[in-house]
This record gives structure tokens, sequence and C-alpha cells, in this order.
């Protein structure tokens, strides 16, 4: 079903992201002490005891005029959130009173026409409360004084939550989840952007603006994705901030959840010692993927032949794992951008191919005629039987007298089960297993 949309709104560091986990009952956004840590907005799915909603945190709204650019985009993705809401959380900060900012955003929230729910949060004692009546001066109604950080006052919003949900008719799917990895500054949000069709993340020049995983849904040749966008992964560093730190793993957290990983390099830059990290987390996770080699306009505007050259010098890098295709693109023009979402969809497809034993069996039965497996200590290495196991990836067991086989031939029977059942693109497991004593 398509859940009603909540938003979360109000000025900076008024504990909106601390709210937001604390409804979803885990830690999905980042939480600091310092003001404007949010700035995409973040969505995920809630259940408010049976209600399902779908949930979304948005960044400070800075007063008109005020701020740079990154505020100002900030504010823009905030204002988006609130026109795409069923119902509106308004969280002011009880503590530190009524703001100019509050009474800004007040306005715009009225304009808007949505139902408002007005929170006084930081109300951690009793005799806090007395400070949360300053509220009703914005004109808003009832206010609902709560501690995020505690959990004080939290069943009383839900249920307030609860009567001003609509009611929901549609079904819809949830999606399949694509992740989008990359180190920083290297075209992920912009990317997300285009596949998505609008502004959904900010871009700036500035390395380590996307902080938490934000996504969106889309359609492609009749299938629905969930795209994730994810912060920069990059090397640990003793000196870099817990903020970082957090981004780096929650990108970590996408890929574990993703079905299919898009993995973000510069084109023009060439594959670097993060990219490789990156794409040896991807390979070892097992995960389907396409790496897009991004800015590739800038390779093509080169000398005659260095597109070729450096396509080829990027496989090269990848020589670890082969199955990976290389699209090159621009997310800047678009360029090269269906190509990459035909590829996505070859790659889900084939990551979700199964075979019948007897269809494995019959190609096995080529391989080893083709390569006997070497003995083991002067002993002979019998293979009997193989098959597919559940799940995505494919998943494969070969049954043989126990005896050991080398990584070299694991390595050419997989080649050579990729080309029998015309398995390139997608990632594929190959175990042993002695056969049961009959």
């Amino acid at each position: 079903m398509i859940p009603p949309t909540v938003a979360i709104v109000g000025a900076p560091n008024v504990g909106k992201s601390t709210l937001f986990n604390r409804l979803l009952g885990r830690r999905r956004a980042i939480v600091s002490d310092v003001p404007g840590v949010t700035r995409d907005r973040i969505n995920a799915p809630c259940d408010l005891y049976g209600a399902a909603i779908r949930l979304i945190d948005t960044g400070g709204v800075m007063a008109r005029g005020t701020g740079d650019d990154m505020g100002r985009k900030v504010r823009d993705e905030a204002l988006k959130a609130v026109r795409e809401a069923d119902v509106i959380v308004f969280v002011v900060d009880a503590r530190a009173g009524v703001t100019a900012i509050d009474t800004e955003v007040a306005g715009l929230l009225r304009a808007s026409h949505r139902p408002i729910i007005l929170v006084a949060n930081k109300v951690d004692a009793d005799s806090v409360e007395i400070a949360a009546l300053e509220a009703y001066g914005l004109g808003l109604g009832e206010v609902t004084a709560i501690s995020s950080e505690q959990g004080r006052g939290i069943d009383m919003l839900v249920d307030r939550l609860r009567a001003l949900l609509p009611t929901v008719t549609t079904p819809v799917e949830e999606g399949v989840p694509i992740a989008i990895v990359g180190r920083p500054n290297v075209g992920k949000s912009s990317l997300f952007n285009r596949i998505v069709g609008e502004e959904r993340a900010l871009v700036t020049p500035v390395p380590g603006t996307t902080r938490d995983p934000v996504d969106a849904f889309f359609v492609h040749v009749g299938v629905r994705y969930r795209v994730i966008d994810t912060a920069g992964i990059r090397r640990r560093s003793g000196r870099g901030e817990n903020i970082e730190q957090v981004s780096v793993q929650k990108a970590r957290e996408s890929l574990d959840r993703a079905k299919l990983v898009l993995t973000i390099v510069d084109g023009h830059a060439g594959v670097e010692h993060q990219d490789l990290a990156i794409l040896g987390l991807v390979a070892a996770a097992r995960v389907p993927g396409v790496v897009a080699a991004n800015k590739w306009d800038l390779v093509t505007s080169g000398p005659p032949g260095s597109a070729t050259d450096r396509l080829a010098a990027m496989r090269a890098a990848l020589r670890f794992a082969p199955h990976l295709p290389i699209v090159p693109i621009s997310a800047l023009t678009g360029r090269g951008v269906p190509d990459l979402l035909g590829l996505v969809d070859r790659v889900r497809l084939e990551s979700e191919r199964r075979f019948t034993t007897p269809e494995l069996n019959r190609a096995f039965k080529k391989i080893v005629a083709e390569k006997q497996p070497p003995a083991d200590r002067g002993r002979e290495v019998r293979i009997y039987y193989v098959t597919q196991l559940d799940g995505t990836p494919p998943r494969f067991v070969v049954f043989s007298n126990g005896r050991r086989v080398p990584a070299s031939y694991r390595r050419f029977i997989e080649g050579r089960l990729r080309r029998h059942l015309n398995l390139e693109s997608t990632p594929l497991t190959l175990g042993f297993r002695r056969r049961p004593s009959r």
C-alpha cells in the first residue's frame, strides 16, 4: 500500500533527527550537537503502532536571505518535503523559546494548508513544560510537549499523528534497492538526481555534502527501483570528524541492504586507490553491480584515442572483478545514463536466474571434459554433480569426493560456468561439499 507521508520540519538544532530516530525505533539519521548536520531529505518506512507511514527528516530551515548557498538548498529541500507531506510535524525548541525563524516557518507551513502538529521538544522535566506554552503564540493550535531524547510524550504525539493520517488505498511495491557508492565528490548525487528526474539530493562542489543515505523511487522498463545515494566512502582517519565516520558506516550499511550497486568513479581522473578499496568491498559482498565512469565528457574532449586508452586502463584495474561492467556516463549532461539503466536491468535479470540440476550437470560435464581437476596429493578428485541454492545472486554447490580443489581450478570452473550459462555480469558463488556416503 502507498503509505501516508509525514514530514518533520523546523529550524536547525531543535531535535528533528532525534525525533525521526525515536519514531523509527532505530538510528537512521545522523544526530549531532552541531547545527546543520542533516542536509538532504531522509525518508524511511515507519510503523506507528500498526499504522504504516513514510517518515521524512529534513534539514534545518534558515530564515530567508540568510546563510550560504548550502543553507538555501537545505531550505528548498525542506519546503519540497512540506509540499509532499500528508501531515507535518513542526518542531520547536521549548528551552530556547519561540524564535524569529520559528515564526517564519510557521507562516510557511500555514500557507501549505497541510495538517500540522506543533511539537515543543526538549521538555525533559516537569519544570520545562511551562516553557512549552510559549509555542501557542505561533497560532498553530495545540502544542504537544515531548522529549525526543528521553521518549517523553512520544505516545501522545503518535496518537495525534494516527488521528490525522489519510486512508491508504493504492497498492505499491517497495522496489528493488540500488545503492550508489563511491569516494567523495565523484558525482553520486548528480547521478542520483539524473536517475530520479528531480533535484532530490543536494549537489555542491564541496566533498562530503551528502551525509545521510537519501533514497527515492524510479521505474525503468516496468520495474520499480529504490535508489539510495550514500555518503562518500573514504579511508578512516584518526583526525576525521565523527560525523564523517558515521556517514561511512551508513554507506556500508546501505551496501549490505542493496540488491544492486552502482559504483561511481571519476572517469577523467581514472581509478584511484580509494576506488579500488570500494570496489573490493563490492566484490567481497557479492552484490551484483555496475561501474559508472562519470565525467566522461571531459575524457572525450581530450586527444584522439584517450577515451579508448582510459577505458582499457580501467578494465585492467578491475581484473580482480572482471564480471563488473563499466559504462562511460556524464551525470551532468545525461549522456550514457540510459545505457547504464539498461545494463542495471540486465544485471538484475542475470542475478535472479535459476537453473535446473540437469542443466547444470550438462554444463559441468563439458567443463570437466575440457580440463580434469588436478590430483590432491596423488589422489584423484572426482566431481559428481552440481546444484543451485536459493537466493540471489546465483549460488552453486559442487558435490565431490571431498578431495581438495585448488583455487586456480575453482577460478577455471567459475569462468567456464559463466560462459556455458551466459552469466556475464553477475557475481556467483561456488562451493564444494563432500557427497554423503550412500
